[in-house]
């Protein structure tokens, strides 16, 4: 039987795949050019990213699990980790998404932008698997109070 990894060691796989792309290699003479290593560590980097969103979002709800769209995903992500984290993690993956992609127009991914990446999806995977990462918003008022109101009191 297979063994199942945890939501954190493929995080920490995914992670260490990309600084292994990061690295330089010291002869030159490997199969991947520079900016093919770049990309593959963006591609690592945005599915260690989408990880640990699904984490996330799987620890709070678990009606969460059917959504298959990154985009959807993220805009939940915004109600369960807040709106600071949810911006920063949209903008992290749309860049790593565009990264991912090739056109033979433009030029991919600098070695120093994944670096940065690299820092920057660290930073936000430990903030969304910290404890209490969740934001808890106030109770809505307008209904409950309305129907306070009109109740008679005896």
């Amino acid at each position: 039987m297979p063994s199942t990894r945890t939501g954190a060691d493929t995080i920490t796989a995914l992670l260490a795949t990309a600084d292994a792309l990061l690295a330089e290699d010291p002869d030159g003479d490997g199969p991947l050019t520079p900016a093919g290593r770049a990309r593959g560590a963006a591609y690592a980097l945005r599915i260690a990213l989408e990880t640990a969103v699904d984490a996330a979002l799987a620890a709070e709800e678990a009606g969460l699990g059917g959504l298959h769209s990154m985009r959807a995903k993220l805009l939940c992500l915004q109600h369960y980790a807040g709106p600071t984290r949810a911006r920063r993690a949209h903008a992290l993956w749309s860049r790593l998404s565009a990264a991912c992609k090739y056109h033979h127009d433009e030029l991919g991914p600098t070695h120093a932008q994944v670096e940065a990446w690299r820092v920057a999806v660290a930073a936000l995977v430990t903030e969304l698997a910290a404890p209490g990462a969740a934001v808890e918003f106030p109770q809505q008022r307008g209904m409950e109070s309305s129907l306070l109101k009109e109740a008679p009191t005896r």
